[in-house]
C-alpha cells in the first residue's frame, strides 16, 4: 500500500486553544474535513516531509526525548504528568505543539500509543506499535528501555558509516578545489608566458585546449550539471525512481555486499526489538518492512510476511524470497526451534554490524591511497605540461 503524504496544519479547538500539528491523509481536503468533523476551525493545511523518528530528521533529539520520558516514568510519575513536564522543557515549537496535542488527546481518553500514532512526523509506526505493545503487556518501561537501546545501536552504526566516509569525501573535495584553482587561475597565468612561442609540446597544447574549453563553456557546463543533479534528486524522490535506485545499489560490486549487510542489520535488529515488545510475528514483519529504507529489500520482506501468513516458517520464507544468506536463514531456523527468535535475530544483527564495520574499514583503506595517488598524478601531469615549454626554452639557450 502506498503511504499517505504528511501534512502540517494550524487549527483552533472548540475551547479556543490553538494547535499546530501534523497528520497523514490522502490529500489536504480530506484532512481538512476530518479536522472540521472533530470540531476544529482549520486555518491552514500544507504538505510536509517526515521528521526525526522516521530517520530523516534529528534522531538524537528523539533519543533524548525517550530517555527523559523513561526516566520520569520509572521515577513513578504518571504518563500524563511526564508528558506535561517534557512539554514545558521542549524548546522546539513544532514538537511542543505535538506534545500539547498528545496531552489533550490523553485527557480526552485516548491511550498513549493512539495519541502518538496521530503524529507520524515525530512518532513512527514502529514506535507507536512498540508503545502499544508495552501498554497491553503492562511493561511500558521495559519496552521503552529496549527501544532506546535499539536507537543507540542504530545511531552508532550510522555514526561509524559517516566517520568512515568523511576522509574520502574530504579528499574528493580537496582534489576538486585544486583542479578548479589550476583551471581558472594557475594554467591561464602560465599560458600567457607561452604566447610568443611558436610551437608548444603536445602535452602543453592539449592541457591549454582542455582548460580553454572548460573556461569558455563553464557556465553552460555548470548549468547542465545543476539541472542534471536537480533532475536526479527529484527522480530518486519519486517511488519509481527510488525503487530503481535501490535496485541499482544492490547490483554494484562491493557496494552491494555492504548495502545488503547494513540493511539486514537494520532489519534483524528492528524485528527483534518489535518481537520483544510482544507484537505478533506477522504484525512485526509488517512494521519492520515500513522501517527498511531500501524498497527492494522491503518488498522482499513483505513477500516473506505473506508466506508466513500462509503458514510457512520465517526461516523458509526468508530463504524463498532471497532476503538473506544461508547463514542467516539457519540462525533464524535455530531461533524458531529454540523459541528464542528475538535473541537469535539480535545475534544476527551483531554479526552484520561487525561485517559492515570491517568492510567499511577495508573500503576506506582502499579508497584513501587511490585518491591520494590519483591526486598526485593529476597534479604532476599538469605541472609537467606547464614546465615542458620552459625546459625546451632552456635547452635552446644552451
Amino acid at each position: 500500500m502506498k503511504p499517505m503524504p504528511l501534512f502540517t496544519y494550524k487549527a483552533v479547538r472548540e475551547d479556543g486553544s490553538s494547535v499546530i500539528d501534523q497528520a497523514m491523509a490522502a490529500d489536504a481536503a480530506e484532512l481538512r474535513h476530518e479536522l472540521e468533523s472533530r470540531g476544529m476551525l482549520v486555518l491552514t493545511v500544507a504538505k510536509k516531509s517526515s521528521s526525526f523518528s522516521t530517520g530523516r530528521g534529528n534522531a538524537k533529539d528523539f533519543l533524548l526525548f525517550n530517555q527523559e520520558f523513561l526516566t520520569l516514568f520509572k521515577a513513578g510519575l504518571p504518563i500524563l504528568q511526564s508528558l506535561e513536564i517534557l512539554h514545558k522543557r521542549t524548546e522546539k515549537p513544532a514538537f511542543r505543539s505535538t506534545l500539547e496535542s498528545i496531552i489533550h488527546d490523553i485527557k480526552g481518553g485516548s491511550s498513549l500509543s493512539d495519541a502518538m500514532e496521530k503524529h507520524p512526523a515525530y512518532f513512527s509506526p514502529l514506535y507507536a506499535s512498540t508503545v502499544r505493545a508495552g501498554e497491553k503487556s503492562g511493561a511500558l518501561a521495559d519496552v521503552l528501555k529496549r527501544y532506546i537501546e535499539y536507537q543507540k545501536k542504530m545511531l552508532a552504526i550510522r555514526r561509524k558509516l559517516t566517520t568512515a566516509l568523511a576522509y574520502p569525501i574530504f579528499l574528493v573535495l580537496a582534489l576538486s578545489a585544486v583542479m578548479l584553482l589550476f583551471i581558472f587561475y594557475i594554467i591561464p597565468n602560465f599560458t600567457q608566458m607561452f604566447d610568443d612561442q611558436a610551437k608548444l609540446p603536445f602535452l602543453t597544447t592539449l592541457l591549454i585546449a582542455i582548460t580553454s574549453k572548460l573556461t569558455n563553456y563553464f557556465p553552460v557546463l555548470a548549468l547542465g550539471a545543476g539541472a542534471l543533479a536537480a533532475g536526479a534528486y527529484w527522480w530518486q524522490k519519486s517511488p519509481a525512481g527510488k525503487r530503481q535506485l535501490d535496485g541499482l545499489k544492490l547490483r554494484i560490486p562491493f557496494v552491494r555486499t555492504l548495502m545488503v549487510q547494513y540493511i539486514l542489520s537494520q532489519l534483524t535488529r528492528t524485528l527483534a526489538t518489535v518481537l520483544r515488545g510482544g507484537i505478533p510475528l506477522v504484525q512485526a514483519l509488517e512494521t519492520t518492512a515500513g522501517v527498511i529504507t531500501n524498497k527492494v529489500m522491503a518488498d522482499r520482506l513483505s513477500e516473506a510476511r505473506s508466506l508466513v501468513i500462509e503458514g510457512v516458517s520465517l526461516a523458509n520464507a526468508v530463504e524463498r524470497t532471497g532476503l538473506a544468506s544461508d547463514m542467516t536463514v539457519r540462525m533464524i531456523e535455530v531461533g524458531e526451534s529454540s523459541g528464542d527468535l528475538p535473541q537469535m535475530l539480535e545475534d544476527v544483527a551483531e554479526f552484520y554490524d561487525q561485517e559492515v564495520e570491517n568492510r567499511m574499514t577495508l573500503l576506506t583503506t582502499m579508497i584513501e591511497p587511490v585518491l591520494m595517488v590519483s591526486m598526485g598524478l593529476i597534479i604532476a601531469v599538469i605541472v609537467v605540461a606547464l614546465y615542458l615549454p620552459i625546459f625546451e626554452m632552456g635547452s635552446r639557450i644552451k
